[in-house]
């Protein structure tokens, strides 16, 4: 609120001690209201002004147009400035002639702003009498501005002090706690008479008391420096905790007197630091001493970054001749020439196994399967490249590669040797047998036409010689068609092969069929099964002289296995064999990706099992 410049009154007092003492008493009376800041009046008890300083006068003046004389009629002062709080002045003065002084701030709002004003009213006396009443309203509002703010600044850093998760620690120059922020019990658990006396040293783990000794010291010391320590202390409940602090001496700044240290809880940080530099650790073993060649390369130059033991093995380079070279420098010249050609193309992301022919230094070449990760090595992007030499592998493919093209040479050579076989067998047939048969009816019925009085008998001759050429063959073409027929299922054929098996063959056959859903099983792969069966009975009565065939067929998940076993005269496996029915088996196993084993030796009779995955 602005004042204006001081001028003097021409209000006197009334005299009562003498007119000359009266008069200058008056004057300087007059003399200090005058210059009083603020408002200042003095009223009679019929409430009118005897004086009021020129402040006030310039107030109703300004607001009503009307000087203020002694005499004059006391104006609200307060309400010229706001009329919205109204102050009941009639009670003030009232209680005030009552010997009831009154004191008090009164708040008003001016342009939207707030203002305080610091109000007395003192009574005056002469002698035992109240004969006027000294009033004064002063404009307190930057004295209360400047304490709401230095209230709020207060309460401002009591809040941070008490809900800080920083620990505040005050302490004597022994090093004895008398002060913690609140944050001790919602970090630590520690209540104020937990630590209230006790010595900093009290709370930290045993292996930092000499860091702890030290750092006192140093605050001794060095009072005017700023330190930094990391801790591990105590929790209430016996935890050990990591701790980061400031401390400084401020024994020397008025008001605080203490040793002060600000400390934070980094026990997670701490953590996370520890599982940093174990997983550094298990990277470094695991890059450096694994099996398996490993390099980091430059995203875009493919520069070596980094390579383990097991990649200078196998190339032959040391690592610091790796350290200067790209991964051009292992490729063969196609494939480096590949590389440059889509390397421009290709994007940061991980790609999936490919082949690769890689040179060594001594100029070998190697072939590896290489998986290339993208990754961010120091800050920038690089290729993690793992390398398997599988080089005794392609040969080893090669090899299976020739080995399968002899097998099926093998097997189209023993087809073909089954059919001229099968041929030779039926010509045999149709010329030691049938065909001499047939010469025989022939011959019966020549005798027939040359002697008439044996025609007859040998016309029965000739028709019963027919009749035995003709079941002859039916045989054979049984023996050449008998087959599995899918209409009723593997089990029967078997069972109809083995039974006319046992009826030409002076041994006893027994058959274990257990399948359980044999209709699941491919058709063709059942024909197998009955053509090994019959293949091996066909050995068995041709070679072995066995008394007992055993045969199984059973399935134990996605396994199926057959059994073959007799106790005949059995033969030595290690033996080149001449005939080719087990190599029809292996043959007609091998379609199917199945397996075949035979155990046998001299006397011990043969076991042949077969196994397929289905």
């Amino acid at each position: 609120m602005q004042t204006s410049s001081v001028s003097r009154s021409n209000a006197t007092m009334p005299a009562t001690n003498g007119p000359k003492r009266q008069l200058a008493f008056a004057a300087i009376l007059n003399g200090v209201i005058e210059n009083t800041e603020g408002y200042t009046w003095i009223i009679d008890k019929s409430l009118r002004y005897i004086v009021c300083n020129i402040h006030l006068r310039n107030l109703i003046k300004q607001f009503t147009g009307n000087e203020s004389t002694p005499g004059s009629e006391v104006i609200d002062c307060i309400a010229l400035l706001d009329n919205t709080q109204p102050l009941n002045w009639a009670g003030i003065y009232e209680a005030a002639f009552n010997d009831m002084p009154s004191r008090f701030t009164h708040q008003i709002t001016i342009q939207q702003k707030p203002f305080f004003f610091d109000i007395s009213v003192n009574p005056v006396r002469e002698g035992d009498n109240i004969i006027a009443l000294a009033c004064s309203a002063q404009d307190i509002t930057e004295r209360k501005t400047a304490e709401e703010a230095l209230r709020q600044s207060e309460l401002k850093f009591r809040s941070l002090i008490e809900n800080s998760t920083d620990i505040i620690t005050m302490a004597n120059i022994e090093g004895n706690i008398f002060y913690g922020s609140p944050s001790a019990k919602k970090v630590f658990g520690y209540e104020e008479a937990d630590y209230m006396g006790r010595h900093v040293c009290s709370f930290v783990h045993p292996d930092y008391l000499p860091a702890i000794g030290e750092l006192l010291q140093n605050l001794i010391q060095y009072p005017d420096e700023l330190f930094t320590i990391d801790l591990k202390v105590f929790d209430k409940g016996g935890n050990e905790r990591w701790v980061q602090g400031l401390a400084s001496n401020m024994l020397q700044v008025p008001g605080i007197n203490a040793l002060v240290g600000n400390f934070r809880d980094i026990t997670e940080r701490k953590i996370s630091e520890e599982l940093i530099k174990e997983s550094e650790y298990l990277y470094k073993n695991l890059f450096y001493k694994s099996p398996l060649p490993i390099c980091v390369c430059n995203a875009d130059t493919l520069q070596f970054l980094e390579v383990n033991e097991a990649a200078v093995q196998l190339y032959g380079y040391t690592r610091k001749e790796f350290m200067k070279m790209a991964a051009f420098d292992i490729m063969s010249q196609e494939e480096k020439y590949e590389l440059q050609q889509s390397l421009p193309r290709a994007h940061h992301i991980n790609r999936p196994p490919i082949l690769r022919k890689h040179i060594k230094k001594n100029n070998e070449a190697i072939f590896v399967e290489v998986w290339a990760h993208a990754i961010n090595y120091k800050g920038s992007n690089a290729w993690l490249v793992l390398a398997n030499d599988i080089t005794e592998k392609i040969q080893l493919q090669n090899q299976l590669v020739e080995e399968k093209i002899r097998r099926q040479q093998e097997i189209a050579k023993a087809v073909i040797d089954a059919q001229e076989s099968e041929r030779e067998t039926l010509g045999r047939e149709l010329h030691d047998n049938i065909s001499q048969v047939l010469t025989t009816a022939r011959l019966y019925l020549n005798c027939a036409k040359d002697m008439p009085a044996m025609q007859e008998s040998m016309i029965k001759r000739s028709v019963d010689t027919i009749s035995s050429a003709i079941e002859e063959i039916r045989r054979l073409s049984k023996s050449m068609i008998e087959t599995f027929h899918k209409e009723v299922g593997l089990e029967l054929s078997l069972n109809d092969l083995l039974e006319n098996v046992r009826v030409a063959q002076q041994f006893s056959i027994d058959l274990e069929f257990k399948v359980q859903d044999e209709k699941q099983l491919d058709d063709k792969l059942k024909m197998t099964i009955f053509r090994i069966v019959q293949e091996q009975l066909n050995n068995t009565v041709k070679h072995a002289a066995a008394s007992q065939v055993y045969i199984a067929i059973v399935q134990k998940d996605r396994q199926l296995q057959v059994t073959i076993a007799d106790d005949g005269k059995g033969f030595d496996t290690g033996q080149k064999r001449k005939g080719i029915g087990i190599t029809n088996i292996i043959s007609r196993t091998e379609l199917f990706n199945g397996r075949v084993k035979i155990e046998s030796a001299p006397g011990h009779g043969c076991r042949m099992q077969v196994n397929f995955t289905i």
